[in-house]
């Protein structure tokens, strides 16, 4: 076999192997968020699949892999959607009411919920559960707009008046609220209709303690 058609049989395998490794994550996410993590199985992701347990078994070496692998996917894209938010050279206020109303969109939404719901249904049976949600989401998100915020207070558009971390927290603390609770607990449906207003809201107050001769946005009046 010469070297190109070796090359190209390998770019194939490889390709297959992606594709597969896809169709697992895809099985399991449905699987985890329909009966959630300690009612999931890897014999019921298998048969899930149509293949065999071996297949299965070589990609991921256990339950608690393949579903940080799921967490790891899904919290990728919301890492990016982070990323693009949170722009260094955009203007402070626009960056943050931008990264804010996606926060509350993505967290507010049908999925998001879903998510939510499981993580704190099964983190009690299953401490792992947990750990590895907020390593792969919340805890790396915090890192992301933890760090801009140190940039802009570098630069001083904000005032130091705690750590980075607990500005993130605060800021994500808003972004929540006594909304997603209630989504949550199924009191009102999942949505955010109104996320451009809250965030504009929320920076309102985020500058207000942490601005810099900053005017509160008149929208948030409305």
């Amino acid at each position: 076999m010469s070297e190109a058609a070796e090359t190209a049989t390998l770019g194939k395998r490889e390709k297959r192997q992606i594709e597969r490794h896809n169709a697992i994550l895809d099985v399991a996410e449905r699987c985890f968020l329909e009966n959630g993590y300690a009612g999931t199985s890897m014999s019921a992701i298998s048969a899930a699949l149509g293949g065999s347990k071996g297949t299965l078994w070589s990609y991921f070496s256990s339950k608690e892999e393949l579903f940080a692998a799921v967490i790891d996917r899904k919290a990728e894209v919301f890492r990016d959607t982070l990323i693009s938010a949170l722009e260094q050279e955009m203007d402070l206020r626009a960056a943050l009411e931008r990264f804010c109303e996606r926060f509350i969109r993505k967290i507010s939404s049908a999925e998001g919920i879903a998510v939510y719901r499981i993580i704190a249904g099964e983190s009690g049976r299953s401490p792992e559960v947990g750990r590895i949600f907020y390593e792969r989401g919340p805890g790396c998100n915090e890192r992301i707009i933890a760090d801009f915020l140190e940039a802009h207070i570098q630069r001083g558009n904000l005032r130091r008046l705690s750590e980075p971390d607990e500005m993130a927290g605060f800021l994500k603390s808003m972004c929540t609220g006594s909304k997603h609770m209630r989504m949550v607990l199924g009191i009102d449906p999942p949505g955010a209709p109104d996320a451009e207003i809250v965030a504009k809201r929320i920076v309102d107050v985020f500058f207000a303690a942490y601005g810099v001769d900053q005017a509160p946005n008149s929208a948030a009046a409305l």
